[in-house]
C-alpha cells in the first residue's frame, strides 16, 4: 500500500482525506492518506521526512504552497511559472514539485461555460492560490486583472494588473470577483472579506473556500441574484489530478462529475 498526505499549517477544516478515500476507493487505487499539520518552522522537516518515511506523494495547502518549493527537487514547467506547489511526488527519495490547482480551478469556468476573454477580474488576497489564479486568467484572456490586499504591494503594475487595498474598493467594478483569502473559512464563518455593496458591482463572484459550502460572501452575492460558486469542484479537481500523477494513470470526466455531485450533498447531508 501507497502513503499519501496533506502538508498545512492548521488542517481540520480539510475534506481531502475522506475525499481521497473515496477515489482510492471508485479507482480500485490500494492506497491510504492523511493529513500532517506542520508548524511554520518545521516545513522543510516536514518535506524531508517524506523521504525518510517513504510517503510516495504529498498535497500542499496554504499557508505553505511557495514555502515547500526551496526542498524540493525539480519543479513542473507549470508550477515554476506560477511559483506555488500543491503536489509533491516521491519517487525513490526524488521529490517533485507539481501545481494541480491550476487545472482544478479552471473547472470552475468550463462546467458554467463561463468565458474569461475580454472579461475584467478583481482577485481578493495575493498569496499563493491568488498567484494560480491570476496565471490562469490572464491564460483565458482577461482584459484586466485588479489584485486587492489589505496594505498597498510595492510592486510595480503593468498594462494588464493593478494593485489596490480593500478601502480603495469602493470604485472597483467588473465581472468576476474572486475570493482567495481564507476569510468565511470554518469555524470563522461569519466574515465576508467584502461588504455586500461591494458585490452590488461585479457579475458573479467565486470563492475558492469549499468549508462551508455557502460562505457569508457567496451568500451576499446569492442574496442579490448574483451567480456564485465555491472551490469544491476545485478541490475535486485538484484532488483527482493529484492522484493520477501520483499513480501514473488516467480517470475519466465522469469520476469529477461523480464526486462534485456526491460531496455536495455529503457536505450538506
Amino acid at each position: 500500500m501507497k502513503f499519501y498526505g496533506l502538508i498545512g499549517e492548521k488542517l481540520t477544516h480539510s475534506l481531502s482525506p475522506q475525499l481521497h478515500k473515496t477515489i482510492y476507493k471508485r479507482t480500485s487505487t490500494h492506497a491510504a492518506y492523511k493529513n500532517f499539520p506542520v508548524p511554520a518552522d518545521q516545513v522543510e522537516q516536514a518535506v524531508n521526512s517524506l523521504r525518510v518515511l517513504s510517503i510516495s506523494g504529498s498535497n500542499v495547502t496554504i499557508p505553505y504552497k511557495e514555502t515547500v518549493i526551496p526542498f524540493l527537487d525539480e519543479i513542473d514547467p507549470t508550477a515554476e511559472n506560477l511559483g506555488v506547489v500543491n503536489t509533491i511526488l516521491n519517487t525513490n527519495g526524488y521529490l517533485k514539485g507539481f501545481n494541480t490547482d491550476y487545472e482544478g480551478f479552471g473547472l470552475l469556468f468550463k462546467r458554467r461555460n463561463w468565458d474569461l476573454n475580454g472579461r475584467h477580474v478583481t482577485i481578493l488576497g495575493t498569496g499563493g492560490s491568488s498567484k494560480m489564479v491570476v496565471q490562469y486568467v490572464k491564460d483565458h484572456g482577461a482584459k484586466s486583472i485588479t489584485l486587492v490586499s489589505r496594505s498597498s504591494k510595492a510592486v510595480l503594475e503593468n498594462s494588464l494588473i493593478t494593485y489596490k487595498t480593500y478601502d480603495e474598493l469602493s470604485d472597483s467594478k467588473g465581472d468576476y470577483l474572486i475570493n482567495t483569502t481564507p476569510v468565511g473559512m470554518f469555524p470563522n464563518m461569519s466574515a465576508s472579506p467584502v461588504t455586500a455593496e461591494t458585490i452590488t458591482r461585479f457579475n458573479a463572484c467565486i470563492d475558492l473556500i469549499y468549508n462551508p459550502l455557502e460562505t457569508t460572501f457567496l451568500k451576499q452575492a446569492k442574496d442579490q441574484g448574483k451567480p456564485a460558486v465555491n472551490g469544491l469542484e476545485m478541490l475535486v479537481g485538484q484532488a483527482v489530478k493529484s492522484v493520477e500523477i501520483w499513480e501514473n494513470r488516467t480517470f475519466s470526466e465522469t469520476l469529477v462529475e461523480e464526486l462534485v455531485h456526491d460531496y455536495t450533498h455529503w457536505k450538506e447531508g
